[in-house]
């Protein structure tokens, strides 16, 4: 696909972050069926955490305050950091790895203490390997995408969707390899499942996921999760935390969570939902007005304002 084609309705995107809600809720499974909590330590279920420390000063270690929790993982409290690129992270085999390599650290941040975005639903995804005994890609797969119907969702998108696939725009030139986001090697190999990136999906697809939360947890006959706990995922889970520095809003189990719509500089209403991805994507749930916005884009850095601009037309229609 190249920019002088129309985008077809069922086109593929590089969901990049959007990743993230779709391993949150496997995790929130996992959670409803007791085989995690959320104050249990990390090292329950992946040892290599027990012995992690924490650089309080450059070139200073020193044991945690208290060992990584399963809630920190799911609110990026956990204080998991890496140097590498989404690239570089995708240079390693797989999932396993990647984690392995974070918990011989050392942590940047306390756990508990910091909002640190970026590797700790990475962590997550592979907790849920590690307790439901099974790759990630395959729970995720059994579990969510089959029962939503989402037959266009897909770690590595198969080679008969190539033509389907929207281009991405990275600093004003065309990627159509998508080198800049995973090394060809990774390509070829596809052994790589990330739990914060890696899922390509489009709009109807995740739209199915979105519908499923607004709809309490059910979809075409299925009961994936339960309305009290989505509910319960869409709260404030990290308290006043000052690192979290979104206007207006807080986070939860995994969500971003509008609690001042003043403040945010958004239509949304108050207890509204949401995430998105780096290369423009972006999604919402605003339980209030029984709404779902799904803006699909391929578009890194994104000086357009798409996202306030979407959010600013879908409000508007709303006459009643």
């Amino acid at each position: 696909m190249s920019l002088a084609d129309p985008m077809p309705k069922d086109a593929l995107f590089d969901l990049a972050s959007m990743t993230k809600p779709v391993t949150v809720t496997a995790a929130l499974m996992l959670l409803e069926e007791g085989r995690i909590t959320l104050h249990e330590p990390v090292s329950k279920h992946i040892p290599e955490f027990k012995d992690t420390r924490v650089e309080t000063a450059p070139g200073t270690l020193a044991p945690p305050a208290r060992p990584i929790q399963v809630r920190d993982l799911f609110s990026h409290t956990s204080g998991v950091y890496t140097r590498r690129s989404r690239s570089q992270i995708y240079e390693l085999p797989t999932l396993e790895a990647f984690v392995l390599e974070l918990a011989r650290g050392p942590l940047r941040a306390q756990p508990g203490a910091t909002w640190l975005y970026g590797s700790s639903h990475d962590v997550l995804g592979h907790l849920v390997q590690k307790v439901s005994g099974q790759p990630l890609d395959r729970f995720i797969q059994d579990r969510i995408l089959t029962p939503l119907q989402m037959r266009d969702t897909h770690y590595w998108p198969p080679d008969s969707t190539a033509s389907r696939r929207a281009l991405l725009v990275v600093n004003g030139k065309d990627d159509p390899t998508g080198e800049s986001r995973q090394p060809l090697s990774a390509v070829r190999a596809k052994t790589y499942i990330g739990g914060a990136s890696g899922l390509y999906s489009t709009a109807a697809d995740y739209w199915r996921f979105s519908q499923m939360l607004l709809d309490g947890g059910r979809a075409n006959g299925h009961q994936l999760l339960g309305p009290r706990t989505i509910a319960w995922m869409a709260q404030n889970h990290i308290g006043d935390i000052p690192t979290f520095r979104t206007p207006g809003t807080r986070f939860g189990l995994g969500f971003a969570v509008v609690t001042d719509p003043a403040a945010s500089g958004l239509p949304y209403s108050k207890g509204t939902y949401y995430w998105g991805g780096s290369q423009g994507t972006v999604f919402w749930i605003d339980p209030k007005e029984q709404l779902i916005g799904v803006l699909m884009v391929q578009l890194t850095p994104n000086p357009l304002q798409l996202r306030e601009k979407f959010a600013a037309l879908v409000y508007s229609s709303l006459l009643d």
